[in-house]
């Protein structure tokens, strides 16, 4: 009998711990998927080349992405722009402008010592010229999955894409060229330059993907481009239009009107335009908004450009009273402007605070800033699917050494070499789709279990092509076998050096994987 109430005492025991881990495990589950962000704020930060990701729950940034890349030892900074949110929320598109060649920065320290590094290409490097990219980013990993290159010294300012999200139309303020990118190929399908001195600036899609209206910030215009035929025309406007917007019933193209300091408003069924002036005191609209209802716009009034004073308010505009019925405080040079799918905040970019306000729209009033870096530019909101997820390849190839140390080398002893172990620490296969280096004295060699590709070397001087199809299999470990000719650029080359071998895959996380060697060579 006591051996009954024991047994009956431990299975209650079992039971009652069962319970409680249950219930604990419900609260851990709910915890874990409050974590689970649903809506994300999108920010070009033009000053420092990054786009901001924010929580607006949270107030909170959440990443930066870094939009720079290496290119054989050179950094090259890109300014974004614009950043818009593919309506179908699989992608996320940035204009983004390569910067001139005298504020590009080494990606690692420059020898003093010139005849150090002779021969290793980088003075040729430093001098080209590196095309405006249109970047897309996946929103599920907040990574760079494809950059597009366009062309030099463009200026693509805004980015729009078809209801569909098959289409991105970019604008090249610049040249005065409209592209017509296909988001599947990501190859420009078509291209049309508007009017001389037109100067495309912002640009918005109606509802139905068949027209695209464009700013023409010179051309004190607005342009209106069939995206089937890519016929363009323009409309004239009393002033230099900034950014255009279109009410989601597809009733109105706005735009708003630098230096006139109103909205343009054009109907679209009836071909007739008309004009809502800003109040005196206004200091130059830029971006602007409509609400989900098509009954409201808000719009930024920045100021700030062509010696305008700085202003600090966002005007909202009643649609159907034709008039300004709201002035609304918000930061520094307000610029780019967005409004969550449900209307109940809108999203501020303030160019000269370097923050973002969120704005109630029922309060009508500030609510919140959130700081993000310097000059922050366009803005878009990105919603999550349970029905969609990325398609970027997560898994990334990773070095158990980032760099490593020849120290003192004697030219007369010969080549020396360093073998990298390289895994792929993901669940899906990484294709290795290049290796080069950063010198012709150096090259690398893959060995992959009996196979030996190589050795490839620096682009343009000899040797195996770069272009390969290596697959490394999840958890699969390759070795890079490095090897480096201290004799090669003869006495000149003496000093201490600093050579990459740079992996180039098809990783969403991590694309380039650079191996860094130094060393230190002497007669």
């Amino acid at each position: 009998m006591k051996n009954i109430k024991i047994i009956i005492v431990l299975v209650a025991i079992v039971i009652i711990g069962v319970i409680i881990n249950y219930g604990s495990g419900k609260q851990e589950n709910k915890i874990n998927s409050s974590l689970r962000v649903e809506e994300k704020v999108y920010v070009a930060i033009e000053g420092s080349g990054e786009i901001a990701v924010l929580n607006p729950q949270t107030k909170q940034v959440l990443k930066k992405i870094n939009l720079s890349k290496d290119t054989d030892g050179i950094t090259v900074s890109y300014m974004p722009h614009n950043v818009q949110v593919a309506p179908d929320n699989k992608s996320v598109w940035v204009t983004a402008n390569a910067e001139d060649e005298k504020n590009m920065k080494m990606s690692f320290r420059i020898i003093p010592r010139a005849e150090a590094n002779a021969g290793h290409g980088e003075e040729g490097m430093a001098m080209q010229r590196n095309n405006d990219e249109v970047i897309v980013i996946d929103p599920f990993s907040d990574v760079i999955i494809k950059r597009i290159e366009i062309g030099q010294e463009l200026h693509l300012s805004h980015i729009s894409l078809t209801p569909d999200s098959r289409y991105a139309i970019v604008a090249s303020q610049e040249k005065g060229i409209i592209y017509k990118i296909n988001t599947t190929s990501f190859e420009v399908e078509k291209e049309v330059t508007t009017k001389k001195g037109g100067g495309p600036h912002g640009l918005r899609i109606s509802p139905d993907g068949k027209t695209a209206y464009i700013a023409m910030l010179s051309g004190k215009s607005m342009g209106v481009l069939d995206i089937d035929s890519f016929n363009l025309k323009d409309i004239s406007l009393n002033g230099a239009a900034v950014q255009t917007g279109v009410t989601p019933d597809g009733k109105y193209a706005l735009a708003s009107v630098y230096d006139a300091k109103s909205l343009a408003v054009y109907d679209t069924a009836l071909a007739k335009l008309s004009y809502v002036d800003l109040p005196q005191d206004a200091k130059g609209p830029v971006q602007l908004y409509p609400t989900p209802d098509s009954r409201f716009v808000y719009v930024a009034d920045q100021g700030f450009y062509f010696d305008q004073p700085i202003g600090d308010t966002i005007y909202k505009i009643d649609l159907k009273e034709m008039s300004v019925v709201q002035a609304i405080k918000s930061g520094s040079a307000p610029h780019g402007v967005t409004v969550s799918k449900n209307g109940k905040f809108a999203y501020i970019t303030n160019l000269k605070s370097d923050d973002v306000s969120i704005i109630d729209t029922a309060m009508e009033k500030e609510v919140a800033k959130i700081n993000v870096g310097k000059m922050p530019n366009g803005i878009s909101v990105w919603y999550r699917d349970a029905e969609i997820s990325g398609k970027g390849n997560y898994s990334e190839l990773v070095s158990s050494e980032k760099s490593f140390d020849f120290g003192t080398v004697s030219m007369k002893n010969g080549k020396v070499s360093h073998s990298f172990k390289i895994k792929n620490t993901g669940s899906s296969s990484v294709e290795i789709a290049s290796v080069t280096t950063s010198c012709m004295c150096t090259e690398a060699t893959i060995i992959n279990g009996t196979s030996r590709k190589g050795p490839f070397g620096m682009p343009g001087h000899g040797g195996l092509a770069s272009k390969i199809n290596e697959i490394v299999k999840p958890g699969q470990e390759i070795i890079i076998e490095v090897e480096v000719d201290p004799a090669a650029h003869g006495p000149q080359g003496a000093g201490p050096a600093k050579k990459v071998v740079y992996i180039e895959t098809d990783s969403a996380t991590n694309p380039t994987l650079k191996l860094e060697l130094d060393i230190n060579v002497t007669p």
